[in-house]
């Protein structure tokens, strides 16, 4: 049986793989892999943008001054720590592990956190910027176990290592927007949305 489970996974792994292999595109493919081999993937991230839709994820548009903070588990497994504060300026947070769905191909990811009862969602990397200090991850809507895909484009965060050096950063600014348009992300539910700071954070 366990074994009967495994193959079913690694089939479902290699369909969603297909798919995000098709929404990024080979040449763009190419140079998320390039880049991810030079990205300080590891450490603290602070979310600069995100999407109304996320909201449907237990995150959304009240929270501020929101971190995602990696450590490696294992070759292919890597600790998540969420944190951010809620809309009564509580802080808050949540655990979990994230791990890519091929180890040939790192940018596209699940993510689990064990406290909440739902499967593993999808975290796809869809863009890195020159600089290496800023990513675009769109979370696409994918039934589980049957893996029938919804919608490449359903959420976005935009996470960078430094949030004042990149509002600094015209450029790089310039870059994230137009990749959200390039992939869809402008509609009232899923364009980007400035994430706050809350007054409260240090």
């Amino acid at each position: 049986m366990a074994n009967f489970l495994t193959v079913l996974n690694n089939i479902e792994d290699q369909i969603v793989v297909n798919y995000y292999k098709k929404f990024v595109g080979e040449d763009e493919l190419h140079k998320l892999l390039a880049s991810f081999e030079k990205v300080d993937f590891l450490g603290k991230w602070q979310q600069v943008l995100t999407s109304l839709s996320t909201g449907l994820f237990g995150t959304g548009i009240t929270f501020s001054s929101v971190e995602a903070i990696y450590s490696k588990k294992d070759d292919n497994l890597v600790n998540v720590l969420n944190r951010a504060y809620d809309e009564n300026f509580k802080e808050i947070s949540i655990t979990g592990v994230s791990r890519a769905r091929s180890s040939l191909i790192p940018t596209c990811r699940t993510v689990k956190f064990p406290s909440v009862p739902a499967p593993e969602g999808d975290y796809w990397i869809i863009y890195i910027s020159e600089s290496c200090n800023s990513i675009v991850v769109a979370s696409p809507i994918i039934t589980p176990l049957i893996p029938i895909k919804i919608t490449d484009n359903f959420a976005l965060y935009v996470l960078t290592k430094d949030r004042d050096s990149f509002w600094k950063t015209p450029k790089e600014q310039n870059e994230i927007f137009e990749t959200l348009n390039k992939y869809g992300f402008n509609n009232f539910w899923n364009k980007g949305i400035f994430s706050g700071v809350s007054n409260t954070h240090n």
